[in-house]
């Protein structure tokens, strides 16, 4: 993956936004209503905007559909009142259709915007039986090509303006969510911002996110055209649907920030909802794009796609990543035994100690670790394909997460001896970490811990208990937070231990979950741990806890089951049933489990995102925290509404496929707590991406 536009995209997304946020005024929005504003129109297609999708030889720029796409983003921040969308792919399908009618059209491009949906104020371009209609404001209907190869032509530009028409969706509700949270800071009610509240602030959170969704989404489907992927057309059709549903969520929830001045004309926001309402749904129902995805994914359902030009970016894994996959494919399929086979679980239960050793003996276990301590220096993106691979055969990577966290804190903040003792056991397999964060009565909040860590010489004697303790019964050592100050404030009275769970003074109970899996609760009854265990300061926890909140929040670990979800369903609605009919085969159904692949593609691109971002230092504060927010959410909600799709076979498990998807259906829950719960990482959204107050 890499997301970084080049220079000439910088550019023109710069020159775009400048303009329309110097041209398109909020006055002349509300004065043209739903129409068409001619000056504005005329400007736009003066700047070159218009016709920069048409050839070069026909007057244009030969601009990528990328480009194009930022400046529709740009033009829905200003919720511009022109066809800019559909003006591009428009006037792009008439230099294709040549002819005298076609050439007319081109040249009256300032004074004639055009639609390929239902326009006021626009020529409205439309195709039947072969034959491409413009159908002026005035009701005056022109035939302006006619051949068999008209339809195709049509189909690509409808799928070009679906593109676009989504990228202004995402400018127009990305700026709706700012005039809101904008507005919720300096309002004030019960003598603090309204912004503060949770419910405010946590709301604009899920639509921030739900925006930057849309627009990786859009992204990668341009991508994917232009790499020619198999579900190329399905993902145009994605956007085309998650943008218009989101972008109305985002524009009523921005609304009601504003009360009832919100529904005052006076505001600018109103505007917004108006335009994103006019634009989602100029083409009638979203609904049918998600069975028109669904159709495109499961029934051969073949459209015509555009070219896109360079897109400059890569939304996919990329090649390196690609290739380490077919690695650990290929040592999957060498040593995935029956036995293993019949032993996978999600849980620490499908731990198996000699495989463990086999695949840290490959490299497989923490490949991107230095070389120094046993690993092969893998970029993040190969460990993101990597952990596909193990979801492919549904073999747990929970103890190697735990433990890799917790090792990676002693590369960080260990001494030299520890890190002799702890990391060659660790790199070979033969030895397992856990995490000792959460106590009973803390939960979420791990800096009010009241395990106590008491100075004894050169020793500390630990007291306490931690719960959800999870591979507490398996592992050698545990990362564990403990208050070593408690006249400190708690976040700065707190020192983090990595040590054996050999010491005296442990006790393990198990502690079994609705999901199938058993976790711990661990007491600690004056366990005398050396000091050369201890990471970083006394009393300097924060600084590490917050390094490994760096892992923890980056979601890609939690959003992994949501494909084992989908291959679930997807096993399930292929099957024939009694009478020979594949539940597939029900365009509900088909649109139901679109929807489920459509929510995985965009955790999928966050999660994504949140690892290169990690990797390359493009991120912020908000970027993992948006990945695991939507990544854990939606695939809770995915799960009980294939759970309920399916019922009640899915609840008597008729079929593995059922078994599994019920299976995740209590499994998912625990996603949205583990790490920080949904809570917290909208809190921090809201701050960090938002500039909104801390949430009370």
């Amino acid at each position: 993956m890499n997301l970084d536009l080049d220079e000439q995209q910088m550019l023109m997304a710069e020159t775009a936004d400048r303009f329309f946020k110097a041209r398109s005024s909020m006055a002349g929005a509300r004065e043209i209503g739903g129409g068409v504003s001619l000056p504005l129109w005329r400007e736009t297609a003066e700047m070159g905007f218009v016709a920069m999708r048409m050839p070069e030889d026909a007057g244009g720029a030969g601009a990528g559909l990328l480009d194009a796409a930022l400046v529709c983003e740009a033009a829905g921040r200003t919720v511009a009142p022109i066809p800019l969308a559909d003006s591009m792919a428009g006037y792009r399908l008439l230099t294709k259709l040549g002819g005298d009618v076609a050439r007319q059209m081109l040249d009256a491009i300032e004074e004639m915007p055009l639609a390929l949906f239902p326009q006021d104020g626009a020529t409205v371009l439309t195709c039947e039986s072969g034959a491409v209609t413009a159908t002026t404001p005035c009701g005056e209907a022109i035939t302006v090509a006619e051949g068999n190869e008209i339809p195709v032509l049509f189909e690509q530009a409808r799928e070009e303006t679906a593109i676009l028409r989504s990228a202004y969706l995402v400018g127009a509700m990305t700026q709706a969510i700012e005039l809101a949270s904008a507005y919720a800071c300096e309002r004030e009610q019960f003598d603090r911002p309204i912004g503060s509240f949770q419910g405010i602030a946590f709301p604009l959170a899920e639509s921030i996110t739900d925006a930057e969704g849309g627009r990786l989404l859009n992204w990668h489907a341009i991508c994917s055209i232009a790499e020619g992927s198999k579900n190329a057309a399905a993902l145009v059709a994605m956007a085309q649907w998650w943008t218009a549903k989101s972008a109305r969520i985002a524009a009523t929830r921005s609304l009601r920030t504003f009360g009832g001045y919100g529904l005052s004309l006076e505001y600018d926001i109103h505007l917004y909802f108006n335009a994103i309402n006019r634009m989602a749904l100029a083409g009638g129902d979203p609904d049918k794009a998600l069975l028109a995805a669904g159709n495109r994914l499961w029934m051969d359902g073949k459209v015509a796609l555009p070219d896109t030009g360079e897109t400059g970016i890569e939304t996919g894994l990329g090649a390196e990543a690609e290739a380490f996959r077919q690695e650990v494919r290929r040592f999957f399929e060498a040593e995935m035994t029956p036995e293993l086979r019949a032993k996978a679980h999600h849980s620490t239960e499908g731990h198996d100690p000699e495989f463990h050793r086999k695949l840290a003996a490959a490299g497989l276990a923490y490949p991107d670790w230095p070389k120094k301590w046993g690993g092969r220096e893998a970029g993040a993106m190969e460990v993101t394909a990597l952990g596909r691979v193990f979801e492919e055969y549904r073999w747990t990577r929970v103890p190697i997460g735990t433990t890799n966290m917790g090792a990676r804190m002693v590369m960080k903040f260990g001494s030299s001896e520890l890190q002799e003792e702890v990391l060659p056991p660790i790199a070979e397999g033969r030895a397992l970490g856990c995490l000792g964060f959460t106590e009973p009565g803390s939960g979420s909040d791990m800096f009010a811990a009241r395990t106590r860590a008491v100075r004894d010489g050169d020793d500390w004697l630990i007291s306490g208990q931690k719960m959800f303790t999870t591979g507490a019964h398996i592992s050698d050592y545990i990362l564990l937070i403990a208050r070593t100050d408690p006249d400190k404030p708690k976040h700065r009275g707190i020192t983090i231990f990595f040590f054996p769970m050999s010491l005296p003074g442990i006790t393990i109970q198990p502690v079994h979950t609705l999901q199938d899996e058993r976790t711990n609760i661990t007491f600690f009854d004056e366990v005398r741990v050396p000091d050369r265990y201890r990471l970083g300061e006394v009393d300097g926890g924060l600084a590490v806890m917050a390094a490994a909140m760096e892992i923890e929040h980056g979601g890609e670990g939690y959003h992994i089951n949501h494909r084992s979800l989908m291959e679930a369903v997807e096993q399930w609605s292929h099957a024939p049933g009694a009478g020979g009919k594949r539940p597939i085969d029900d365009p509900a159904i088909r649109a139901a489990a679109a929807k489920v692949a459509t929510h995985m593609e965009i955790a999928d691109l966050l999660c994504r995102r949140a690892t290169w971002a990690g990797e390359a230092a493009k991120g912020s504060r908000s970027t993992g925290p948006m990945a695991k927010l939507f990544a854990t959410e939606i695939y809770m909600h995915d799960a009980a509404d294939m759970v309920a799709l399916a019922a009640p076979a899915s609840l008597r498990h008729e079929t593995p496929a059922l078994a599994e998807i019920e299976d995740r259906h209590r499994q998912s829950i625990s996603q949205t707590i583990y790490g920080g719960t949904s809570e917290v990482h909208r809190g921090i959204i809201a701050q960090y991406a938002l500039n909104l107050p801390r949430a009370n």
